[in-house]
Protein backbone atom coordinates (compact mmCIF):
# COMPACT_ATOMS: atom_id res chain seq x y z
CA UNK A 1 0.00 0.00 0.00
CA UNK A 2 1.64 3.32 -0.56
CA UNK A 3 0.97 6.86 -3.03
CA UNK A 4 1.18 5.93 -6.64
CA UNK A 5 5.14 6.44 -7.03
CA UNK A 6 5.40 3.90 -4.16
CA UNK A 7 3.19 1.40 -5.76
CA UNK A 8 4.67 2.43 -9.50
CA UNK A 9 8.24 1.43 -7.98
CA UNK A 10 7.10 -1.94 -6.87
CA UNK A 11 5.31 -2.59 -10.04
CA UNK A 12 8.54 -1.60 -11.84
CA UNK A 13 10.31 -4.19 -9.70
CA UNK A 14 8.46 -6.86 -10.31
CA UNK A 15 8.15 -6.50 -14.03
CA UNK A 16 10.88 -5.84 -14.60
CA UNK A 17 12.07 -9.18 -12.30
CA UNK A 18 14.16 -6.72 -10.22
CA UNK A 19 15.28 -7.77 -6.67
CA UNK A 20 14.25 -5.96 -3.75
CA UNK A 21 13.31 -6.41 0.27
CA UNK A 22 10.76 -7.33 1.85
CA UNK A 23 10.45 -7.08 5.89
CA UNK A 24 7.86 -8.47 8.28
CA UNK A 25 7.16 -8.82 12.02
CA UNK A 26 9.43 -11.66 13.13
CA UNK A 27 11.34 -12.44 10.01
CA UNK A 28 14.94 -11.94 9.05
CA UNK A 29 14.65 -9.18 5.66
CA UNK A 30 14.48 -11.52 2.96
CA UNK A 31 16.07 -10.10 -0.79
CA UNK A 32 13.76 -11.86 -3.13
CA UNK A 33 12.49 -11.71 -6.92
CA UNK A 34 9.03 -13.10 -8.60
CA UNK A 35 10.64 -14.14 -11.40
CA UNK A 36 9.82 -13.98 -14.92
CA UNK A 37 5.92 -13.69 -16.10
CA UNK A 38 4.70 -12.34 -12.66
CA UNK A 39 1.19 -11.28 -12.39
CA UNK A 40 0.24 -7.61 -10.87
CA UNK A 41 -2.89 -6.44 -9.64
CA UNK A 42 -3.74 -2.87 -8.88
CA UNK A 43 -6.70 -1.33 -7.00
CA UNK A 44 -7.42 1.90 -4.99
CA UNK A 45 -9.09 1.83 -1.07
CA UNK A 46 -10.89 4.92 -1.07
CA UNK A 47 -11.31 6.40 2.88
CA UNK A 48 -13.76 9.08 3.41
CA UNK A 49 -12.01 12.11 4.10
CA UNK A 50 -8.42 11.04 3.22
CA UNK A 51 -6.70 11.04 -0.20
CA UNK A 52 -7.28 7.60 -1.95
CA UNK A 53 -4.72 4.62 -1.18
CA UNK A 54 -3.23 2.76 -3.94
CA UNK A 55 -2.64 -1.00 -3.50
CA UNK A 56 -0.80 -4.14 -5.34
CA UNK A 57 -0.88 -7.62 -5.14
CA UNK A 58 2.13 -9.29 -7.16
CA UNK A 59 2.21 -13.32 -7.31
CA UNK A 60 4.61 -15.05 -8.87
CA UNK A 61 3.99 -17.29 -12.46
CA UNK A 62 4.06 -20.16 -10.30
CA UNK A 63 1.78 -19.70 -7.52
CA UNK A 64 -0.50 -18.41 -10.42
CA UNK A 65 -0.69 -21.59 -11.79
CA UNK A 66 -1.89 -23.25 -8.21
CA UNK A 67 -5.32 -22.45 -8.76
CA UNK A 68 -7.34 -25.72 -9.73
CA UNK A 69 -7.04 -26.43 -13.54
CA UNK A 70 -4.09 -24.38 -13.79
CA UNK A 71 -1.13 -26.54 -15.24
CA UNK A 72 -2.37 -29.93 -14.85
CA UNK A 73 1.09 -31.38 -15.24
CA UNK A 74 2.70 -28.63 -12.66
CA UNK A 75 5.09 -30.79 -9.94
CA UNK A 76 5.40 -27.96 -7.17
CA UNK A 77 2.11 -26.57 -5.48
CA UNK A 78 1.97 -23.89 -3.09
CA UNK A 79 -0.77 -23.59 -1.11
CA UNK A 80 -1.60 -20.86 1.72
CA UNK A 81 -2.09 -23.60 5.24
CA UNK A 82 -0.39 -26.67 6.36
CA UNK A 83 -3.59 -27.92 7.85
CA UNK A 84 -3.63 -31.92 6.30
CA UNK A 85 -7.37 -31.82 5.05
CA UNK A 86 -6.98 -28.40 3.20
CA UNK A 87 -3.79 -29.30 1.53
CA UNK A 88 -5.42 -32.48 0.69
CA UNK A 89 -8.50 -30.72 -0.29
CA UNK A 90 -6.45 -28.34 -2.30
CA UNK A 91 -4.23 -30.92 -4.09
CA UNK A 92 -7.46 -32.68 -5.25
CA UNK A 93 -9.02 -29.57 -6.82
CA UNK A 94 -5.59 -28.98 -8.50
CA UNK A 95 -5.19 -31.96 -10.45
CA UNK A 96 -8.81 -33.54 -10.18
CA UNK A 97 -7.76 -36.45 -7.46
CA UNK A 98 -10.48 -38.72 -6.10
CA UNK A 99 -10.17 -38.46 -2.44
CA UNK A 100 -12.33 -37.90 0.48
CA UNK A 101 -11.56 -35.94 3.92
CA UNK A 102 -11.31 -39.13 5.88
CA UNK A 103 -7.75 -39.67 3.80
CA UNK A 104 -6.31 -36.04 5.10
CA UNK A 105 -4.36 -38.26 7.99
CA UNK A 106 -3.32 -40.67 5.61
CA UNK A 107 -2.06 -37.87 3.15
CA UNK A 108 -0.12 -36.06 5.76
CA UNK A 109 1.72 -39.07 6.73
CA UNK A 110 2.59 -39.89 3.06
CA UNK A 111 3.90 -36.59 2.21
CA UNK A 112 6.04 -36.22 5.14
CA UNK A 113 7.50 -39.86 4.64
CA UNK A 114 8.22 -39.35 0.80
CA UNK A 115 9.75 -35.58 1.64
CA UNK A 116 6.96 -34.14 -0.48
CA UNK A 117 6.30 -31.24 1.22
CA UNK A 118 8.03 -28.38 3.02
CA UNK A 119 6.86 -25.53 4.99
CA UNK A 120 7.77 -22.14 3.90
CA UNK A 121 7.70 -18.88 4.75
CA UNK A 122 4.43 -16.90 5.47
CA UNK A 123 3.17 -14.02 7.16
CA UNK A 124 -0.64 -14.65 8.94
CA UNK A 125 -0.74 -18.50 7.09
CA UNK A 126 1.57 -21.55 7.44
CA UNK A 127 2.36 -22.04 3.26
CA UNK A 128 3.82 -25.69 2.13
CA UNK A 129 5.18 -26.30 -0.74
CA UNK A 130 4.35 -29.75 -2.15
CA UNK A 131 6.11 -31.92 -4.87
CA UNK A 132 4.25 -33.90 -6.63
CA UNK A 133 2.51 -34.46 -10.09
CA UNK A 134 -1.48 -36.20 -10.70
CA UNK A 135 0.06 -39.68 -11.62
CA UNK A 136 2.26 -39.74 -8.43
CA UNK A 137 -0.15 -38.95 -6.28
CA UNK A 138 -3.13 -41.37 -7.78
CA UNK A 139 -0.19 -44.14 -7.89
CA UNK A 140 0.07 -43.39 -3.89
CA UNK A 141 -3.40 -43.70 -3.52
CA UNK A 142 -3.81 -46.80 -5.03
CA UNK A 143 -1.15 -48.60 -3.20
CA UNK A 144 -2.65 -47.30 0.25
CA UNK A 145 -5.85 -48.84 -0.85
CA UNK A 146 -4.25 -52.21 -2.03
CA UNK A 147 -2.45 -51.81 1.59
CA UNK A 148 -6.25 -51.53 3.25
CA UNK A 149 -4.26 -48.19 4.34
CA UNK A 150 -7.64 -46.27 3.34
CA UNK A 151 -10.89 -46.78 2.36
CA UNK A 152 -13.79 -46.08 -0.21
CA UNK A 153 -16.87 -44.42 0.89
CA UNK A 154 -19.51 -47.04 1.58
CA UNK A 155 -21.90 -45.16 -1.06
CA UNK A 156 -20.91 -43.08 -4.01
CA UNK A 157 -22.31 -39.09 -4.02
CA UNK A 158 -21.00 -35.77 -3.17
CA UNK A 159 -18.32 -35.39 -0.72
CA UNK A 160 -18.30 -32.67 2.44
CA UNK A 161 -15.12 -30.96 3.01
CA UNK A 162 -15.44 -28.98 6.35
CA UNK A 163 -12.37 -27.02 5.59
CA UNK A 164 -10.69 -25.31 9.03
CA UNK A 165 -8.32 -22.28 7.86
CA UNK A 166 -6.58 -19.22 9.70
CA UNK A 167 -5.48 -17.34 6.42
CA UNK A 168 -5.35 -13.41 6.76
CA UNK A 169 -6.00 -14.24 10.95
CA UNK A 170 -3.29 -11.88 12.19
CA UNK A 171 -3.03 -11.68 15.81
CA UNK A 172 -1.72 -8.75 18.06
CA UNK A 173 2.14 -9.82 17.18
CA UNK A 174 1.66 -9.43 13.40
CA UNK A 175 1.34 -13.64 13.03
CA UNK A 176 -1.68 -16.17 12.34
CA UNK A 177 -3.64 -16.25 15.81
CA UNK A 178 -4.29 -20.44 14.63
CA UNK A 179 -8.14 -19.16 14.87
CA UNK A 180 -10.45 -21.37 13.31
CA UNK A 181 -13.13 -21.08 10.96
CA UNK A 182 -15.68 -23.69 9.55
CA UNK A 183 -16.15 -24.07 6.14
CA UNK A 184 -18.20 -26.67 3.72
CA UNK A 185 -17.64 -27.38 0.07
CA UNK A 186 -18.70 -30.56 -2.13
CA UNK A 187 -17.13 -32.13 -4.53
CA UNK A 188 -17.24 -35.57 -6.22
CA UNK A 189 -15.94 -38.76 -5.04
CA UNK A 190 -14.65 -41.46 -7.77
CA UNK A 191 -12.23 -44.25 -7.47
CA UNK A 192 -8.50 -44.36 -8.40
CA UNK A 193 -6.93 -46.75 -11.29
CA UNK A 194 -3.05 -46.30 -10.75
CA UNK A 195 -0.66 -48.09 -8.70
CA UNK A 196 3.13 -47.74 -7.16
CA UNK A 197 5.07 -49.30 -4.27
CA UNK A 198 4.26 -48.34 -1.05
CA UNK A 199 6.47 -45.72 0.75
CA UNK A 200 8.05 -48.09 3.39
CA UNK A 201 9.42 -50.31 0.51
CA UNK A 202 10.75 -46.70 -1.66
Amino acid sequence: MGGDSDVGAIWAAVIEQNLFTVEAPGFDPLTVSLGEDAQCFRGTITIAGRKPIRHLVAISAELAKTRPGADPGGRRTILCDNQPTFVLYRIAQRFGLPVVPEWAGWSNEELNCRGAIKALIGLGCSPVLFSGTKKLFLKWIRSALRQKRIELPECNGPVRWNLAHSFFRVGKDGLGEGGRQELGEDSPATLAEEDTQSCESS
